[in-house]
C-alpha cells in the first residue's frame, strides 16, 4: 500500500504525515542519515513547506519523539486503571508491543542518536522522557510497593530492570523474535515478577 502524502491529505493532517513518515525514515537510517531534503521528498512536500513546519532537522526529530512518547503515555495512563500492579504493567507491555515494530523503534532510537543533539534538546528531551515514560512506569512500580504487592525496592532501578527486558523487541529487525505478544508478556512479568527459579 502506499505511504500517504501531504498532497492526498487535509491540511490538519499535514504535520501527522510528516512526522509518520519522518518517524519512519529515522528508525530506518538514523540521524545523520537523513537530509532534510531526501524528508521533504519522501512525505511529499518541498523543502520550504517542512521548514515551515520544523525549524531544522533537530526541531523535527525532536517532534517525532515527543509524539511517539505522547502516545506512550496515553497507554501508561489507560493502563494505571488495572486494579493492581501486576495489571497495570502487564496491560503497559502488551499495549506497547501491539504497536507496529517501526513505532517501537522510535522508543530506543532517542537512546541511540541523543548524543547527535544539541546540549539544550537533550536536557529538554530527557525531561520529557521522564516525565511521560520512566517517571509513570516508577510511580507504578512505588503505588505496588505502597500497596504491599511488592516488596520495597529502588523503583528507578527496577523500570529499567523491566525495561531492559523489552529494549530488544523495539528493534524492528527482532519483530519475528516475538513469537507470540501473549506469550513474551507473560515469560517477561513472570520473570520480572516472580524470578525464573523453579518452584
Amino acid at each position: 500500500m502506499d505511504r500517504p502524502t501531504v498532497a492526498a491529505s487535509e491540511p490538519h493532517d499535514v504535520r501527522e504525515t510528516i512526522l509518520q513518515e519522518s518517524g519512519r525514515l529515522f528508525v530506518a537510517r538514523g540521524y545523520h542519515g537523513l537530509a532534510m531534503r531526501e524528508l521533504a521528498e519522501a512525505v511529499g512536500v518541498s523543502k520550504a513547506a517542512l521548514y515551515y513546519h520544523y525549524r531544522d532537522k533537530e526541531d523535527l526529530f525532536m517532534a517525532v519523539l515527543t509524539s511517539n512518547l505522547d502516545r506512550i503515555e496515553q497507554v501508561i495512563t489507560e493502563a494505571r486503571k488495572a486494579p493492581t500492579t501486576r495489571l497495570r504493567i502487564e496491560q503497559m507491555v502488551q499495549a506497547i508491543f501491539q504497536r507496529a515494530p517501526e513505532q517501537r523503534a522510535i522508543i530506543r532510537l532517542a537512546s541511540q542518536e541523543m548524543d547527535q543533539l544539541s546540549e539544550a534538546a537533550r536536557a529538554e528531551f530527557s525531561r520529557i522522557y521522564h516525565e511521560k515514560f520512566i517517571g509513570q512506569i516508577e510511580a507504578i512500580i512505588a503505588e505496588g510497593i505502597q500497596s504491599g504487592e511488592l516488596r520495597p525496592m529502588n523503583t528507578s532501578l527496577a523500570t529499567w530492570l523491566l525495561l531492559g527486558m523489552m529494549y530488544p523487541f523495539f528493534y524492528a529487525a527482532h519483530a519475528g523474535e516475538m513469537t507470540s505478544f501473549d506469550e513474551t508478556t507473560d515469560l517477561m512479568l513472570a520473570i520480572f515478577f516472580d524470578g525464573a527459579a523453579g518452584s
